[in-house]
């Protein structure tokens, strides 16, 4: 199911599940953040995901690609195939939510587990 057809989850419009849908996913967040740098190939940014299988990856990509946050770029001048996948302008403008929310997470575990004193 897309991201905005889960946006009416509690009968009503809801611009923030649309937003956690879309980042909902044990590889997402970490995907876009490789993908805010450069465009990545398939192969590439498999590489990149240590503990990641290549049905999970895809199926991610799938996902944010079915929620228009990222593109797939086919070359088929390549053998194999040269597939590669970058961030749509949306997918850019998830940017700095993405970024704050590293932030208030990296701000939250420091308070959350205590500074150890050697």
């Amino acid at each position: 199911m897309k991201a905005s057809e889960m946006s009416r989850r509690h009968g009503e419009l809801c611009p923030l599940d649309t937003t956690l849908k879309i980042l909902d996913g044990k590889w997402k967040s970490i995907i876009l953040c490789r993908l805010m740098k450069h465009e990545f190939r398939y192969t590439e940014l498999l590489r990149t995901l240590p503990g990641c299988t290549r049905r999970m990856l895809s199926l991610q990509l799938l996902q944010l690609e079915n929620d228009r946050i990222i593109v797939k770029q086919t070359d088929t001048s390549y053998v194999p195939v040269k597939t590669s996948y970058r961030l749509t302008p949306a997918g850019k403008s998830l940017v700095p939510i993405v970024l704050a929310m590293n932030k208030w997470g990296t701000t939250y575990l420091e308070r959350l587990i205590p500074v150890r004193e050697p």
